[in-house]
């Protein structure tokens, strides 16, 4: 359903399904997850704080939790190593001795990226550690009042073209709700697209219960955007949406969120499933 820029029916949808999916969270509903989902999700939480290859010159970094809300929610890193050697760090997770050892070898740390406007709380531990590492942020974050108030160093803002620094192999968009920013990466020698909050996958029975519910009310089981960012993207409909199509038009092999268990097959055609609420 497509709605004018007001926003009203969404906003009424919004409330009247998270009623019923409140009612559906306290009864118990909800799909049981079979063995192929187990499989699904083999690769994405433990061990924690390790960087995990899964393709060349990238690797993930499962943490947690973060705890938005409240609510504990596993958080990713992902890892990627440009050509020149140099790591980028997209989402940052907790900094830890550990991690920073597992890191060495894979090459020294040059650019701390917060693509989204929520992502920020972990950097300031990373340019501690390593202040000369350039900071990344999502358009909009330097504002922040909470950042500003934290101090937090943010040496460049992020924009639809990539910065010189990773242009030649890495691609990316900025895609722009009513309060709401996020940029996606697309490292396009492994096909990989890296996004934060536009689209969650919290599917695992690892997962504490406040989690799983929660996931059942923000309609993330299955993976797809929250429908608290649902009205946020629908108010600037036509700009989000043109945004969105470009993204997939890239046609990633694995998609890999900050939240949740990431398509590591079948990328695309996954995506586009998550995103026909907008994209149709």
């Amino acid at each position: 359903m497509r709605i004018n820029s007001t926003g009203k029916v969404a906003g009424m949808a919004l409330a009247g399904g998270a009623a019923l999916l409140l009612a559906s969270a306290l009864r118990g509903g909800g799909r049981d997850l079979g063995p192929e989902d187990d499989a699904d999700e083999a690769a994405t939480y433990p061990p924690l704080d390790t960087p995990k290859p899964v393709a060349e010159n990238v690797w993930i970094v499962d943490s947690g939790p973060m705890r938005p809300g409240g609510i504990p929610m596993p958080v990713r890193m992902t890892v990627v190593r440009l050509d020149n050697g140099d790591l980028l760090l997209h989402s940052p997770t907790q900094v830890t001795d550990a991690l920073i050892a597992a890191l060495q070898p894979l090459g020294p740390v040059r650019h701390l990226v917060a693509p989204n406007i929520a992502h920020w709380t972990y950097v300031a531990g990373w340019q501690a550690r390593f202040p000369d590492a350039v900071t990344w942020g999502a358009p909009g974050l330097r504002d922040r009042r909470q950042v500003r108030a934290a101090g937090l160093r943010i040496d460049h803002d992020l924009a639809e073209e990539a910065p010189d620094a990773w242009r030649s192999e890495i691609e990316q968009g900025v895609i722009r709700g009513a309060g709401f920013a996020e940029v996606y990466l697309f490292h396009r020698a492994s096909r990989t697209l890296m996004l934060t909050d536009l689209v969650q996958h919290l599917r695992s029975r690892r997962l504490p219960t406040a989690t799983r519910v929660f996931s059942r009310l923000a309609g993330t089981e299955a993976g797809g955007t929250p429908r608290y960012l649902r009205l946020a993207l629908y108010l600037r409909y036509g700009e989000v949406a043109a945004t969105l199509r470009a993204m997939l038009a890239l046609t990633p092999e694995r998609v890999i969120f900050a939240h949740g268990a990431w398509f590591d097959r079948d990328g695309a055609a996954r995506l586009r499933q998550a995103l026909r609420w907008m994209t149709g």
